[in-house]
């Protein structure tokens, strides 16, 4: 019942927040606190949710892989790797580099030397030669002061570093520790997937992005599927390369990807970057305690400047809504995944098999995306006489994929995971 009261709460809570659309994290500490800081235009909403969804996915995964370590399922690897050398004087001036480019284009903001107006400019200004001079000097000599005092301040205080072996060491690497290795493949194979299995499904979209190359471009238009079909080949390739056991790493990460997905659809809701439904027929009966806009949604100030022009309320370089209002279907998404999400993390510790759980992520992800396509706006193929999108051809795939692999996986005995013996104590020699 706390469960029920607590979602609840989160949902009068979120109601004001999931009325409203932010397309850069400035519109939103706007909005929400009163505060205005030109700076947070160069942080696009759907990008920091995506950022947040693949952290949070990172953590789950993290302790699943610690779980699993610790009950024999998951043992720790041996990797041999290169000493750490001290820091050059090419390392030393490309950092300072680095830092005089944050600094010249974040401070170019900050200090009101370039004022954004939003939408195309705040990516026209990171390519232009515009920013704050003086600042991204500072910056950068700065970070580079910083290198060159702060291995004389750790010799100062802890002594002098002992002597680096010649060299390659071999360490040992528990499972917990490819955290990082495992969501850098994930997230390398997603993008290059989900736009790849975009391009094939509109083609059109390659010739736009080679005669107006630009980074929205590059990062919009992300399939799903193809995300996590190259994604997950990404894993299994890392998995091998490090001797870890899919199966089990698999397992892990199901939960988190549900959770992840669902918060990267939050963020396409908050930013309406055309992951809308079609055009909405109303409520219907019995759910009029629900808010309009639940059920059609005009995605006021999207990032795409899709629709018309609004008559109030448009932010600088946005300002548009779409006529006739929609399905917000990102919405439904985000609900329906962090459901999953719950379900899988509840159900997490009973289930022993290998893949079992991958499987009912399957399973769940398929019947999800299938569901959500009949009223969401994407290409469609004739097959037999009736129009299909990819996404409900590869879900279906996935789903049936899923249940194969559960089945499969119940019919296979269960193997325990291996028990270390232990050595039994010496006894002193009997005395007669």
């Amino acid at each position: 019942m706390r469960h029920f009261a607590a979602a609840g709460l989160w949902w009068l809570r979120a109601r004001p927040l999931l009325e409203h659309m932010y397309p850069t994290l400035y519109h939103a500490a706007l909005d929400l606190l009163g505060i205005e800081l030109q700076v947070l235009k160069l942080i696009n909403t759907f990008g920091f949710l995506v950022a947040l969804g693949f952290l949070a996915a990172a953590a789950c995964l993290a302790s699943e892989l610690e779980r699993k370590h610790a009950a024999g399922k998951l043992s720790p690897t041996r990797r041999r790797v290169q000493p750490e050398r001290p820091a050059t004087a090419f390392d030393v001036a490309l950092s300072g580099m680095l830092a005089f480019v944050v600094g010249w284009k974040l401070f170019g903001v900050a200090l009101g030397e370039v004022t954004l107006v939003g939408g195309a400019d705040t990516q026209r200004y990171l390519f232009s030669a515009q920013g704050h001079l003086a600042a991204g000097l500072v910056s950068g000599a700065a970070w580079v002061l910083y290198q060159l005092r702060a291995r004389r301040w750790l010799e100062a205080w802890g002594g002098r570093p002992a002597a680096a072996p010649e060299g390659p060491i071999t360490v040992e690497v528990a499972p917990r520790e490819h955290t990082l290795g495992i969501t850098g493949a994930a997230a390398l194979g997603s993008l290059l997937g989900a736009k790849l299995f975009h391009l094939l499904e509109r083609p059109s979209s390659l010739l736009e992005l080679i005669q107006h190359p630009s980074i929205g471009a590059l990062f919009s238009g992300l399939t799903i599927y193809g995300g996590l079909i190259v994604g997950a080949l990404s894993v299994y390739w890392y998995c091998r390369r490090h001797g870890l056991e899919f199966a089990h790493v698999a397992d892990a990460a199901a939960p988190g990807l549900m959770l992840g997905y669902g918060i990267g659809r939050v963020g396409c809701q908050l930013a309406g970057d055309g992951d809308w439904g079609i055009p909405s027929s109303g409520a219907p009966s019995g759910v009029g305690w629900l808010p309009s806009w639940f059920w059609a949604f005009d995605f006021p100030n999207n990032v795409l400047g899709a629709g018309a022009p609004m008559a109030t309320g448009g932010y600088a370089g946005y300002g548009t809504h779409l006529v006739p209002p929609v399905y917000p279907t990102p919405l439904y998404e985000a609900l329906v995944s962090l459901c999953c999400f719950a379900v899988l993390w509840s159900l997490r510790r009973r289930i022993e098999r290998p893949l079992l759980m991958f499987a009912l992520y399957l399973v769940m992800n398929g019947v999800e995306r299938f569901g959500i396509e009949t009223i969401r706006v994407n290409s469609s193929y004739q097959l037999f006489g009736h129009a299909v999108t990819q996404a409900q051809l590869l879900s279906v795939l996935v789903f049936v994929g899923g249940l194969a692999l559960g089945y499969r996986q119940l019919r296979r005995p269960l193997v325990p995971p291996p028990v270390l013996a232990l050595a039994a104590p010496e006894l002193p020699p009997s005395r007669k």
